[in-house]
């Protein structure tokens, strides 16, 4: 991996949207002319089971094709899965979680030497979809601290992905989550 390459892990359960978020992150970043690969793995397929998705987001080809082992940025859809995958411990740089609270944020996420971006998606997306899928809400508090890739440009695509209508409810969840995400001093 060369010092150009930021590595993601997105973590989430089946039925959140991990993997169509981790899609959009390398296909906003290939619009900006970057190299990107964007993978899925899970086990058994159902709703509920822990996901896994990697990004890889370079200004060089990404060659790389195995699982994130120590991601850079750790986007964690649950807070439930911090100890699941040990995201504390194999986490470089930032995690990026969706919780509750501030509290319970440094009640999840313990001692963790990087910087924790908390945003609560599951109110944010439950307020514009009329449910809890927290991808594009996660994508917005991500977009705090990933600058490879612009807000337009991941609006534009997920208006592609979902279309006019449900779209523009995705953009303002998104909108949304990117004003108000904060940065957690643990």
């Amino acid at each position: 991996m060369s010092a150009s390459t930021i590595e993601i892990t997105f973590f989430g359960r089946g039925g959140q949207g991990a993997v169509t978020a981790a899609q959009i992150i390398a296909q906003a970043a290939i619009r900006r002319g970057l190299f990107a690969s964007s993978f899925p793995e899970y086990g058994a397929e159902r709703r509920g089971a822990p996901v896994r998705a990697y990004v890889r987001l370079s200004r060089e080809p990404v060659l790389a094709r195995e699982p994130i082992e120590r991601p850079d940025i750790s986007v964690v859809f649950d807070t439930r899965l911090l100890s699941v995958f040990n995201i504390p411990q194999i986490t470089k740089s930032y995690i990026v979680i969706n919780a509750l609270s501030v509290d319970d944020v440094r009640k999840s996420v313990g001692k963790f030497s990087g910087r924790v971006i908390y945003v609560n998606a599951y109110e944010i997306s439950t307020k514009h979809l009329g449910k809890p899928i927290v991808n594009t809400t996660m994508l917005g508090a991500l977009l705090k601290v990933l600058d490879l890739v612009d807000i337009e440009t991941v609006k534009e695509l997920v208006l592609e992905t979902f279309g006019k209508k449900l779209g523009k409810s995705n953009v303002d969840a998104l909108e949304e989550a990117y004003k108000v995400a904060e940065v957690v001093v643990l």
